[in-house]
């Protein structure tokens, strides 16, 4: 059965008459899909702002960038974090929420990889390959990627989408840019990016009824939220990390441990001693243990049977919607001590930047 308590929460809604009837609201709402914004591709380390357009409901953002890296002097060699932490911090503030989204581009990749499990990236453009380690050579490359932001936690019910048609409703959107030391670990200075972002909208209209004058409106008494913090450790063996405490359901849970700046750890079988990570628990209450999974190799084997493949990045992904919500849910309000425990190996170097970085997905 469900872990916890929950509580009731119901977003910004529409301050005129409505009614909530997701069967009439789907029968006569148009989807439309189109660019919103496009946006100059800021310097290295700095961020790009933009507000999205108050019309309708937001169901899902993309974000794209296009444009070009030139390498000169030298080659370059990409790092761990190439090429999706291009996009270093995503924050979404909507309806007096603040940072209801607050994610990283690779968090945001890991995202999409477990909502679409027979996805393959064909279309996505860069040199190298993802997680790097690549050696790119003097020249001009061309540089296409996709970042999605799914508003709605369902695409289907759009359970946690935005209602934006309100002159109160403002929905920021901020993309902060990896400096070029995080994405290359060799001659970072002979890179330069530069480009356009697309900020791409699909959005839902607001039918009105044409007798008693009340909006339509699916179900919008929740919000969908994404956000990471990173907590840093100094010792191998457990690394009791708490999750933030608030109120909703906590949807998935994405896990990832570096031992120091862009060295992450791995639960691979052949992952060297050196790169280890044992185990995980998630664990609440002081001696609850819902999830006590060792190796963690064991909680890859689940992510490669739920999702067709690990998560990138060497992400562990706990997710308490894919087999069963109702039964799997975590209901955050009624918890105390909530923490994942991941397992450092002995055979690891702890050095400067060692972090463990939690993205909690939540229904508040």
């Amino acid at each position: 059965m469900a872990i916890g308590t929950g509580t009731p929460t119901l977003q910004t809604i529409p301050t005129q008459a409505f009614r909530i009837s997701p069967a009439e609201f789907f029968a006569k709402t148009d989807k439309e899909v189109f660019t919103a914004k496009t946006l100059t591709h800021p310097s290295a380390g700095q961020p790009w702002t933009t507000a999205l357009l108050q019309a309708g409901i937001v169901g899902r953002l993309e974000l794209k960038f296009v444009g070009t890296l030139v390498v000169s002097t030298a080659a370059v060699t990409t790092s761990s974090a190439w090429p999706y932490n291009l996009l270093n911090n995503f924050t979404l503030s909507a309806n007096g929420q603040n940072l209801l989204w607050n994610c990283s581009g690779i968090d945001l990749k890991a995202l999409r990889h477990v909502r679409f499990p027979s996805y393959s990236e064909l279309v996505d453009n860069f040199p190298g390959t993802v997680g790097g380690g690549d050696s790119v050579a003097t020249g001009t490359y061309n540089v296409e990627l996709t970042f999605e932001v799914p508003l709605g936690m369902d695409d289907a019910t759009l359970i946690g989408a935005l209602y934006a048609q309100s002159g109160t409703t403002n929905l920021q959107l901020t993309g902060t840019i990896a400096s070029n030391t995080e994405l290359f670990s060799a001659n970072p200075n002979n890179a330069a990016i530069t480009g356009t972002w697309y900020i791409q909208e699909t959005i839902f209209s607001v039918p009105q009824d044409t007798g008693s004058g009340e909006l339509i409106i699916p179900d919008l008494t929740k919000l969908h939220g994404f956000t990471g913090v990173e907590t840093g450790y100094s010792n191998t063996d457990e690394v009791r990390t708490p999750l933030v405490k608030q109120a909703g359901n906590l949807e998935r849970l994405f896990l990832s441990v570096t031992r120091s700046t862009g060295n992450r750890l791995s639960a691979m079988p052949n992952a060297s001693s050196a790169n280890k990570l044992d185990s995980v628990r998630l664990e609440y209450g002081g001696n609850k243990r819902p999830y006590d999974i060792n190796p963690a190799s064991y909680l890859l084997n689940l992510n490669n049977q739920h999702y067709g493949a690990p998560a990138p990045y060497d992400r562990l992904v706990l997710d308490m919607v894919r087999e069963n919500p109702l039964r799997d849910a975590i209901l955050l309000a009624g918890v105390t001590e909530l923490a994942i425990v991941p397992k450092v190996g002995s055979g690891v170097t702890v050095g400067n930047g060692a972090n463990v970085r939690v993205v909690q997905e939540t229904l508040y």
